[in-house]
């Protein structure tokens, strides 16, 4: 269901971060695990102890700090951010810190991992930054819908209304099915339609 994302929707959306960033006082923006990384860069990071992170400083270029092994994963994308892996003898937080300089205010990704944090503050001069949540920046660009998104959600909409005619149309038994067989049927049949996930898919009798 969901599509690769353009090199220009990706430009785009970290146009309109900065803006959001300049407009807060945001210097710093720092992404990790969590739904914020994937609307920025397209790449979903896996929730290892090894740290992924995107650092987009308000007025340098962007970049994804990744591991080398997961490195392949990622669809790269010139213009928008480069990409720096590291190995397992680098010091991830500290090439973090290197991508910039000493920001006044930095907002860090509302899931990312207590450690990295806690690493963090030990590179940065005592009492020099305030760190807020990245929310500040990225709550405002996540309402507003953009055409990909707008897409994305009428597809998953339909897929979900063929479904749903299904189940009326009589095409999903009912009779002699536990709550729990029903929902695993509609489940199977929504990622069937394209779905990438089902959360959830509630029956109650």
């Amino acid at each position: 269901m969901a599509p690769v994302l353009s090199t220009p929707v990706l430009h785009a959306r970290l146009e309109r971060a900065r803006a959001v960033m300049a407009d807060t006082g945001v210097d710093l923006l720092l992404l990790s695990v969590g739904s914020d990384l994937p609307y920025l860069t397209g790449y979903e990071a896996m929730p290892l102890e090894r740290l992924t992170m995107l650092v987009v400083p308000r007025e340098a270029e962007a970049t994804l700090v990744i591991p080398r092994l997961e490195a392949p994963r990622v669809v790269e994308q010139p213009g928008v951010f480069s990409l720096r892996p590291w190995d397992e003898t680098d010091d991830p937080v500290a090439i973090v810190a290197g991508l910039s300089a000493t920001p006044g205010v930095a907002a860090v990704g509302d899931t990312m991992w207590a450690r990295f944090l806690v690493d963090l503050l030990g590179h940065w001069p005592s009492g020099a930054t305030r760190y807020v949540r990245s929310a500040t920046v990225m709550s405002h660009l996540r309402a507003c819908k953009d055409a990909a998104e707008i897409a994305a959600l009428h597809a998953a909409g339909a897929a979900a209304d063929r479904v749903a005619a299904q189940l009326h149309g009589g095409q999903i038994p009912l009779a002699g099915r536990t709550e729990a067989q029903v929902s695993a049927d509609i489940s199977a049949r929504l990622l069937a339609e394209g779905h990438d996930v089902v959360n959830f898919a509630i029956v109650a009798a």
